[in-house]
């Protein structure tokens, strides 16, 4: 997903921007304050979810499991130290002072608030940072949802599945699967509903019709009934095989996993979309961002991964229909394993056929109805996305030739170059065409980061090359390091 962004209210030559976005929940809620309870919940959750986790940690210790209490406190250290470094690489030419307040925001689990009420009161973006209000909350979130929430509730399933079912622990793994369920939901809606980001990609974007008040509700319901079923049974089903076979429960994973690189790399679209120049940095890169994003996917169908910059629409449903089959396989191996007498002795806790038949399958059903239900609701064009193969390089040449404005087409200079490889010699002769024009007439969007994107080698004319990098060496080495919005 890129950074790319259209004005269609404004001329090819002339435009005006867009307000920056507001968030989702006040366009979707015709009174700000429903927009700031919706979000201020999800913070809120982000917190108790926190609390639980802790709370698991001294049970887990006490009640002879010290492996599930040393992975809890695991995943929150990798978590805040993740957001540690956002935090560093947001506001290291700010200052001493400001980073220190940024940095105690994290560390007192403040964060998620303080991001929130930069949304909804629509702050621009602050002076010398890389990210804007919208795109810093979403980077968090996502950060919260890959290395705190997600494994949160893995363990605790595990715990839940080894015995642990006093209150404290369903209570906490509830909440750690409604908080990564509302996380997920929120950042989808948060992009969905981003007017730039329709404008972009108008027949990507649109699950949300903001003009219907219950369609744009029963979206959000079912999203998160979609994201929380995908969770359990994902979970349940690790945690199950977990019980027969670490082996079996390693290669599971690892193939999975190494299937989806795969697809990946055949189709030629592996590379990450950022426009990272160091070809090492940009490999590395990639792999971690599909590594992470593939996590996501798995267990929380994260929807706005079935863009074709991430694994696409066919991959994605894929994924999501065949989640809670594989958790009824697994339920069934279970039970056949602990058939076993001497098996049975070693376990804290044996579930019967209809726990888990009954369990997975409620949460299939769920799944498959809520499924169902949305593509029933959204508009044609956007269901179609759920079945696409298109890959980002195709996304990428399609939306540029459909732009329809100056500005839509130079925001592909935001995306990895290998990603425009097939028309480069047409955006090169658009760009020398129209570049003596913006240099005359000065748009208010043709500003010093808008040049800095241009590659020096689509520039024909030294003059015109000579324009735009006058002033523009920072910036461009700002871009060089990478811009970080998704749309």
């Amino acid at each position: 997903m890129c950074q790319a962004k259209i004005h269609p209210d404004t001329a090819d030559t002339k435009s005006t921007p867009l307000p920056r976005h507001q968030s989702s929940f006040s366009k979707i809620a015709p009174y700000l304050k429903l927009s700031l309870l919706a979000l201020y919940m999800g913070a809120g959750l982000s917190i108790m979810d926190l609390i639980f986790d802790i709370a698991m940690v001294t049970k887990f210790t006490a009640t002879g499991h010290p492996k599930f209490a040393t992975a809890t406190l695991a995943s929150i250290c990798l978590s805040i130290f993740f957001q540690l470094y956002t935090v560093t690489f947001q506001n290291y030419k700010r200052g001493k002072r400001i980073m220190l307040r940024e940095v105690l925001f994290v560390v007192t689990f403040v964060k998620p608030g303080v991001d929130v009420y930069r949304v909804v009161t629509k702050q621009k973006q602050a002076k010398n940072t890389m990210l804007d209000p919208l795109t810093e909350m979403l980077m968090f979130k996502s950060t919260e949802l890959c290395f705190e929430c997600i494994p949160g509730a893995i363990i605790q399933t595990m715990g839940f599945v080894n015995g642990g079912h006093s209150l404290l622990a369903i209570m906490s793994l509830i909440s750690s699967i409604l908080t990564a369920a509302f996380i997920s939901t929120s950042i989808t809606i948060e992009k969905d509903v981003d007017k730039e980001s329709r404008n972009y990609a108008p027949n990507f974007w649109g699950l949300v019709n903001l003009g219907s008040r219950r369609q744009a509700a029963a979206v959000c319901v079912l999203v998160l009934l979609i994201s929380a079923c995908q969770l359990a049974s994902k979970s349940f089903a690790i945690s199950l095989c977990g019980v027969e076979s670490g082996t079996i429960l390693t290669a599971y994973l690892g193939i999975d996993m190494g299937l989806a690189l795969a697809y990946k790399t055949a189709r030629g679209d592996f590379r990450y979309w950022l426009p990272l120049e160091n070809q090492a940095v940009s490999g590395l890169f990639s792999l971690l961002s599909r590594l992470s994003t593939k996590f996501s996917l798995d267990f929380t169908g994260l929807m706005m991964l079935r863009h074709p910059f991430e694994y696409g629409g066919i991959y994605f449903t894929l994924v999501l229909l065949t989640t809670p089959l594989v958790s009824l396989y697994f339920g069934s191996r279970y039970l056949t394993f602990v058939e076993d007498e001497e098996v049975k002795t070693t376990l804290d806790y044996v579930f019967s056929s209809d726990q888990i038949y009954g369990g997975l399958g409620c949460l299939a059903a769920v799944q498959f109805l809520s499924f169902s239900l949305l593509m029933s609701i959204v508009p044609s064009k956007i269901r179609k996305t759920f079945f696409s193969t298109q890959t980002g390089q195709q996304f990428t040449c399609t939306n540029f030739e459909m732009a329809q404005n100056d500005l839509a087409k130079l925001d592909t200079f935001s995306i990895h170059p290998s990603y425009y490889v097939p028309i480069k010699e047409g955006i090169k002769a658009w760009l020398n065409e129209r570049l003596p024009v913006w240099i005359a007439e000065e748009p208010d969007w043709f500003d010093d980061q808008k040049k800095a994107t241009i590659p020096d080698e689509y520039v024909i004319d030294p003059s015109l090359l000579k324009r735009i990098r006058g002033i523009v060496v920072e910036k461009i080495r700002e871009r060089r390091r990478s811009t970080f919005q998704i749309t």
